[in-house]
């Protein structure tokens, strides 16, 4: 800002002789960085720019780390459940053998894995089939009653004296590859007999290493392995290994095509965000590969090792380009761009303020005789400075200011492509502000700072208070809404039972699109419960275990922020912990949930857990 010059005196002094001529003060020459002030403010404010877009990056690259873990981690646990699944199927084989007496038709053999319907439920496995023990000496009998079952062509494969076999006599589906197998002595090939050997002396499923199955041909070629579980004669003991190893009948199994398995499980939708490599075993060699779904890229990278019925696997998973897009972010880029604006702004301040300091000057060497105009100086320069101070003041808070310049480099976009991505940094400023909020929250819940403060509540009266903003969004989804409480007087924390009625209110409004909400109250043996039930699309029972976790949403597998964060019910677990409540969740897809909170008569310590229950009509 300009200082206003007094008025000239009559008559300009006169320079006294022999006095040196005053140097004139700077004119300013409009030049950008026309002072070492000016270059330290922009390399002062380059310095910070970077830091916070630094530390923005890092920050991402940490999210986007931990939900690629997270996804590794989903994706083996489907592993493992699928062959868990598979384990169920030969169990029930085994169950059915000794439920014969260790004896079991070929027909009734059939009419088991016909009714699993194998092929269309159950992708990769080649079938499941019944190995029987047969010692050398009753191998002849064992062919002779095969041959008079019609089978005239049978015979033990491999040929050669052993002191037993363990040919294949049932295996289903009966066609195609699997009927190659037909007969195989399995015991023969030592890959197979070593699992065969570890199921048999521990009484438990085991796997072999990566093979070739008798059932490839010559097209198609893929590793194999399969899974073994022994059957004993349950007249026996069985109680050392000894035991199991005397009382062994044989051995129901299944046979996989590595490929065809993996391909099954990664079509559930991992596919498009990871790639996996699974080798048999610790060492992830070349002749230890078992599948492999595309090249590895190194910008995403896990190593997990699973146990397999006795047999380490070694998973390999790394991000898609798919996955590398959807955890992006333009906010860095963002903050950099606006951090640019910035700094020059400061730089243009500094220049402004360094031509008034010179105008300054030259006013002290031309009217030192007039205080007026010096105070008036000092009065500019300590605006300046404030100005300056508040400056520097605002620029240590750049989450404050950033919101600010997003606003104004939207107004300033001038073609659709960089209003995108100014909308695309606003929506990752809004969500961190409001996802901060939240996990401030839950960390407040999580560190104890606050306790509940009890005191006796009239519930009815509470309920219907709560209820009543429920009441008119239901009006508005067009739901019925019906609140149901006899007289009944609790002693509890409102604040903190209203947050939980809240959260359960709030997520039954979301996910029911008609039909009714009920909220009922009941006295009962011990406690008092809170019933908040809905008509919505229920919940999967594989998933009632999952949902009072942090981020998980049933109906947002894309992450849609304006479907909310997935902490509702994460707030109402905590809560219900802090006061010593039990959650109990009822539900069955396509009718609906209830949600029950459990209030004990008496205060108790905050020691519950939250509980599921399975379904209910």
């Amino acid at each position: 800002m300009d200082v206003p010059l007094p008025s000239a005196p009559a008559a300009p002094p006169k320079p006294r002789p022999n006095e040196p001529k005053r140097k004139r003060a700077a004119v300013p020459d409009g030049r950008l960085f026309r002072s070492w002030e000016s270059w330290v403010v922009f390399g002062l404010g380059l310095l910070l720019t970077g830091l916070a877009w630094l530390l923005l990056t890092e920050q991402n690259h940490r999210l986007a780390e931990a939900r690629f873990r997270a996804l590794s981690r989903d994706l083996a646990g489907d592993v493992r459940e699928r062959l868990d699944t598979y384990e169920q199927m030969l169990q029930g084989a085994v169950a059915m053998v000794d439920a014969g007496g260790g004896q079991v038709s070929r027909s009734e053999w059939r009419a088991y894995v016909t009714g699993l319907h194998v092929e269309d439920r159950y992708p990769g496995i080649q079938g499941i089939g019944y190995a029987r023990r047969v010692k050398a000496h009753d191998r002849e009998q064992h062919e002779a009653s095969l041959h008079a079952a019609g089978f005239y062509s049978y015979r033990v494969t491999p040929e050669g004296e052993r002191p037993e076999y363990f040919p294949i006599v049932y295996i289903e589906p009966f066609a195609s590859r699997n009927l190659r197998a037909f007969g195989f002595d399995m015991h023969a090939e030592p890959t197979r007999q070593a699992a065969m050997e570890r199921a048999r002396s521990t009484g438990t499923a085991a796997a072999t290493a990566r093979l070739r199955l008798v059932q490839e041909t010559e097209e198609d070629v893929q590793p194999g392995f399969l899974i073994y579980v022994p059957v004993y004669d349950q007249t026996l003991p069985l109680t050392t290994a000894a035991d199991r190893r005397e009382a062994l009948l044989g051995f129901v199994y299944s046979p996989f095509r590595a490929h065809d398995l993996m391909r099954s499980i990664m079509g559930q939708g991992a596919s498009q965000l990871l790639d996996i490599r699974v080798y048999d075993g610790t060492e992830t060699s070349p002749d230890s590969l078992m599948f492999d779904s595309a090249p590895s890229r190194d910008a995403f990278r896990d190593v997990l090792r699973i146990e397999v019925f006795g047999r380490p696997w070694t998973l390999v998973l790394s991000g898609t380009h798919a996955f590398e897009e959807s955890v992006a972010s333009a906010t860095p880029r963002g903050v950099l761009f606006a951090g640019l604006i910035i700094t020059l702004l400061l730089v243009a301040t500094v220049n402004s303020v360094l031509q008034d300091r010179d105008r300054m000057a030259e006013l002290r060497r031309s009217y030192d005789a007039l205080a007026l105009a010096r105070a008036e100086a000092e009065q500019a320069n300590a605006a300046k400075s404030r100005f300056l101070a508040a400056a520097s003041h605002d620029l240590r808070q750049p989450l404050q200011t950033l919101g600010i310049y997003l606003h104004m480099i939207g107004e300033q976009a001038e073609n659709p492509r960089q209003r995108k991505l100014v909308d695309a940094a606003r929506d990752g400023f809004e969500a961190t502000q409001r996802l901060l909020n939240s996990l401030m929250d839950i960390a407040t819940l999580e560190t104890g700072v606050i306790s509940p403060q009890l005191s006796e509540l009239d519930l009815p009266v509470f309920l219907q208070r709560i209820c009543e903003e429920g009441r008119l969004e239901a009006a508005g989804k067009g739901l019925g809404f019906r609140v149901t409480c006899g007289g009944a007087r609790v002693t509890t924390d409102p604040a903190m039972l209203e947050r939980i009625v809240r959260n359960l209110l709030s997520n039954a409004l979301k996910y029911t699109h008609d039909g009714t909400i009920r909220v009922t109250c009941r006295q009962a043996r011990g406690f008092t419960a809170i019933k908040v039930q809905d008509t919505g699309p229920g919940i999967p029972q594989d998933r009632l275990h999952l949902i009072f976790e942090d981020f998980y949403q049933i109906g947002n597998p894309e992450r849609d922020r304006r479907k909310g964060l997935g902490l509702g019910l994460a707030t109402v677990a905590r809560l219900s912990r802090l006061l010593g409540y039990r959650v109990r969740v009822l539900s069955r897809p396509g009718r609906g949930a209830i949600f029950l909170v459990e209030i004990p008569d008496e205060a108790p310590s905050p020691c519950q857990t939250t509980e599921t229950a399975t379904s209910v009509a």
